[in-house]
């Protein structure tokens, strides 16, 4: 729905004569004596520069931004004065504890300075000097067809959420577009390498895109975070440092790489989110706990999605042969028990305490006829 500004303001004769007066020399400042903070920014170590943290002080620092903000819904910047009639921008989240992690600053300043360029950053030509052979080939671009998927949704999910915070979470906001950033990379970098081997794009995944609409379209902030930022986030994390251990090139070892520092950004602010979560909101534990019993069945739909699993025996194995399959098998059994083992963990690590015995991967992992 389309807003529309109080007034035209090509037929406001107050605004054009203040423009003239103004454009005349004769200036009115109001602004110069602007009510706020005087203070004076400076980094802390200059070979790190200007942060957000070392402007956390007094009126624009985040550490006094309240539980409730109610005194702000415009796009007013935090710590600036407020004039006149300011627009209403309907911001939904507007409790810090629904979207806050003691983190975010960390992260957001890592996030630039540890930024890579597929484009030159992976030595692409690696490949024409050893080229695949064509079922490895054809597995790791299934594999990095599926990834596409999820670093799409991993994109989605901050920009479906960014313009309803309030603009009071100045770092929140930046951190969650410095996330859209990473995977945009990611999913052209998952791209590149898909038809850079000759291969083609693979199979979509119905059953890994059921899942991940279901955990995309959380009903609220918190939810959905634990989904993408945690779950679906510490899932990749895992899976890229099991491709990382039996990378059949440099290409896919050097992209593996990249890609795990981005994912570790994403699930430590998951973490973090989810813990600052229940810090203060702890009668939220139970709402979270039934969200869980829900919906992480997604991660078996993911785990078990065939476009992911039998690509992953054939990078693990290093090819088709029956032993080479038998050891990429027995590799992959080891990486799905390590993914839920560590999924569970940093849920009770969060301040989810017991998950791990309410939840039902662990017993249906064990259902899975695999040898370890």
């Amino acid at each position: 729905m389309a807003f529309y500004a109080d007034k035209d303001y090509t037929q406001d004769q107050e605004v054009l004569e203040k423009m003239n007066q103004v454009m005349a020399g004769n200036l009115g400042l109001e602004w110069y004596n602007a009510r706020t903070e005087k203070i004076k920014g400076k980094p802390r170590d200059y070979r790190r520069g200007l942060t957000y943290e070392d402007l956390d002080i007094g009126s624009y620092g985040y550490s006094n931004i309240p539980e409730y903000v109610r005194d702000n819904q415009s796009m007013v910047a935090r710590g600036s004065e407020k004039v006149g009639k300011l627009p209403d921008m309907g911001y939904l989240l507007n409790r810090k504890s629904d979207v806050w992690s003691d983190n975010v600053t960390h992260l957001y300043e890592e996030a630039k300075s540890r930024r890579w360029a597929p484009a030159v950053d992976v030595p692409w030509t690696e490949l024409d000097k050893n080229p695949l052979a064509h079922e490895l080939e054809a597995a790791c671009a299934q594999v990095y067809t599926l990834l596409q998927e999820c670093a799409l949704v991993s994109l989605d999910f901050p920009s479906r959420w960014v313009p309803l915070v309030n603009q009071d979470f100045i770092e929140l906001k930046s951190f969650m577009c410095a996330q859209m950033l990473d995977h945009s990379r990611l999913l052209e970098a998952f791209r590149k390498r898909a038809l850079y081997g000759g291969a083609g794009l693979g199979r979509a995944s119905a059953t890994a895109e059921q899942g991940l609409k279901e955990w995309l379209w959380a009903d609220t902030y918190p939810q959905g975070s634990v989904s993408i930022n945690l779950s679906l986030a510490g899932l990749m994390l895992a899976l890229y440092r099991h491709v990382a251990a039996f990378a059949p090139s440099r290409v896919d070892r050097t992209l593996m790489g990249y890609a795990m520092q981005d994912a570790a950004r994403q699930v430590s602010y998951g973490l973090g989110c989810l813990r600052y979560h229940l810090e203060h909101q702890p009668a939220q534990a139970t709402t979270m706990n039934q969200y869980l019993d829900e919906t992480e069945h997604v991660m078996l739909a993911l785990l078990g999605s065939p476009e992911l699993l039998e690509p992953l025996i054939i990078i693990s194995g290093g090819g088709l042969e029956r032993e080479q399959v038998r050891a990429g098998r027995d590799a992959a059994a080891k990486f799905i028990r390590l993914a839920v083992r560590e999924y569970l963990e940093r849920l009770e690590a969060a301040g989810l305490a017991g998950r791990s015995g309410k939840s039902r991967l662990p017993a249906a992992v064990e259902r899975i006829q695999i040898e370890a």
